[in-house]
């Protein structure tokens, strides 16, 4: 499955108010894909032959089941159980008990959205620093942003070499961006502190509310009602 970055949705969520646009953008990319293989995809014999290789992961068996296409996810589990119990083989001794246990417990740790998902974000990671080679409004728009949760911002600063002649400049203004969010959460989270001793009891608590669940998207890249 061939996927091509979406330049509007790099300058949609890096101007939304979001801890990440990165997360953002990555949630927006895994719905395209879990929309497709409850749908087009299976009909398709390649993709088909690709769940059949790796199956699905927990998480995405989770999110795909409780979608209305049932039937779908059925066909598919159907034809990717029977492959891994045809690969695992059945044993007879010693050596080929440990060759189906190894076949067995690996087919419970590949899956194919978390496969093309990774291939469409590097994508991404590539497309975000091209546009601020490119595109200057971009780089506005980076300035402007929240900053990134910490897997996002180390895997951009892994792929600012695409920023061609700008990548110093890429790099800076990336810092920047950063430092200034870990400052701005610090404080946040000291007063959601503070907040408790009984002398502030009286204070707003302000946008110290919900530092807990947005300190979780930034440390994990996850969000805690996901």
């Amino acid at each position: 499955m061939n996927y091509h970055i979406n330049t509007g949705l790099i300058h949609e969520k890096f101007t939304t108010d979001c801890e990440c646009p990165l997360c953002q953008i990555k949630k927006a990319v895994e719905e395209q894909f879990l929309t497709e293989y409850l749908n087009d995809a299976v009909t398709d014999d390649d993709t088909r032959n690709e769940v059949n290789a790796e199956g699905f992961c927990f998480d995405h068996y989770k999110k795909l089941f409780s979608r209305p296409n049932k039937l779908s996810l059925a066909l598919q589990v159907s034809t990717r159980f029977n492959t891994v119990l045809k690969n695992a083989g059945t044993p007879t001794d010693a050596k080929s008990a440990v060759k189906t246990a190894t076949a067995l417990k690996k087919s419970a740790t590949t899956c194919i959205i978390c496969h093309q998902l990774s291939i469409a974000m590097g994508r991404y990671y590539i497309g975000v620093a091209e546009l601020y080679l490119k595109e200057p409004v971009f780089r506005e728009e980076l300035l402007s942003c929240k900053g990134l949760c910490l897997n996002h911002y180390a895997e951009l600063l892994n792929y600012a070499k695409y920023a061609g002649s700008k990548t110093k400049d890429y790099i800076k203004d990336l810092t920047f961006v950063q430092e200034r969010a870990y400052e701005r959460l610090n404080t946040e989270l000291k007063w959601f502190c503070d907040k408790h001793d009984y002398r502030n009891r009286l204070k707003p608590i302000g946008t110290s509310i919900d530092i807990l669940p947005r300190m979780c998207e930034k440390i994990y890249s996850k969000e805690l009602n996901d």
